[in-house]
């Protein structure tokens, strides 16, 4: 019994490389891309620019937004609404102003108000103000011990 437990889990154990060769392959398949683009322009009219830039490498562009179906289109404990406000916030942060505009049209189209997106700007705008400062003064101290230890301090 025992020897034909240890067999089966050798024979799985060689099965996992293949599985990832296997998976890996289909990731840089041409066709896989154009099933991906054509589910993207489906749902929202149009690809956009960086995914049409990435769509010339299936091997990157096919994992880059199979991974954003899932924290989009799938996310395990958000619901959608939540998770593009989420990206607007980041977009926010992150001064990306495409980002904002895809984010924020897909909130809408997830039911999001105007209102819920301005508190999702407010927020954003607080902890981006916060980062800001904690580097900042962190940097200012800094330079405040250095000038503090080599005597007068100067302007």
């Amino acid at each position: 019994m025992r020897e034909e437990r240890k067999k089966r889990l050798i024979k799985k154990a060689r099965s996992k490389p293949a599985l990832i060769r296997e998976a890996k392959a289909m990731l840089c398949k041409a066709e896989l891309t154009d099933a991906i683009t054509d589910a993207m322009v489906n749902d929202r009219g149009e690809l956009g620019y960086v995914l049409s830039v990435l769509k010339e490498r299936p091997r990157t562009f096919n994992p880059y937004l199979l991974k954003g179906m899932t924290v989009y289109k799938e996310p395990k404990a958000l619901d959608k609404k939540t998770a593009e406000l989420v990206a607007v916030g980041a977009a926010a942060a992150l001064h990306c102003e495409h980002c904002l505009e895809a984010h924020m049209g897909r909130a809408i189209a997830e039911g999001a108000t105007l209102d819920e997106i301005m508190d999702t700007l407010l927020v954003a705008g607080s902890i981006a103000e916060s980062s800001l400062y904690s580097v900042a003064f962190r940097k200012y101290k800094q330079l405040e011990g250095k000038m503090k230890k080599g005597g007068a301090e100067k302007g």
